[in-house]
């Protein structure tokens, strides 16, 4: 993971996790995914300061939803829906800054697919088996979300900073996917489990 977020927002959010545990971790989930339509909107009317708060708040509650379930123990519908309103979320964002014109539908659809490719890879690993794929990919969600606020930062001075900050996701995202595919080779590939 390039930014490594996620190996620091637990000592970060901790405190904070533990006053919020009497509230359903699914519940910060589907506030991320709400701060994620916003910031779709924010993009699509081409308002960088909604975009920049929004983006800060969907990574904070992406990760705050995860402390919080780890404390509570996490649940496997929680799982399931943290996952699958992660990727909601995502194609808001990712449609949004296509709206917004800052990107070509080209690299909209490639960043679009290496982001759901990316999930769907370590989804499908971790269901053949493998435990955790921490580490495995140079870009995660986790560091999507920051690359792209620093990104939309960067905007307010340089008026292609969205543009080729996309264009980084959409070569990182790919790059992530084959990393996987090479990971699940060697992990599972026929001549591998002969031996």
């Amino acid at each position: 993971m390039l930014l490594k977020i996620k190996k620091f927002s637990e000592k970060l959010l901790l405190p904070l996790g533990k006053k919020l545990t009497k509230i359903p971790a699914n519940f910060f989930t589907i506030l991320g995914l709400i701060s994620s339509i916003i910031t779709f909107f924010g993009f699509l009317y081409v308002n960088l300061l909604i975009v920049i708060i929004f983006l800060f708040i969907t990574e904070f509650f992406d990760q705050l939803d995860g402390v919080v379930a780890r404390l509570q123990g996490p649940t496997k519908f929680g799982a399931f829906l943290d996952s699958t309103l992660d990727r909601i979320g995502d194609f808001f964002i990712i449609i949004g800054v296509y709206f917004g014109g800052y990107i070509s539908i080209e690299i909209c659809i490639i960043v679009l697919v290496g982001a759901f490719l990316t999930s769907y890879s370590r989804a499908k690993i971790e269901a053949l088996g493998a435990n955790d794929l921490y580490g495995v990919g140079l870009l995660e969600r986790t560091d999507r979300i920051p690359i792209l606020f620093i990104g939309a930062i960067f905007q307010i001075w340089f008026h292609k900073a969205i543009f080729w900050t996309m264009i980084i996701l959409a070569i990182g995202t790919i790059f992530t996917v084959i990393q996987r595919i090479i990971y699940a080779y060697n992990k599972f590939s026929i001549k591998k489990q002969k031996k």
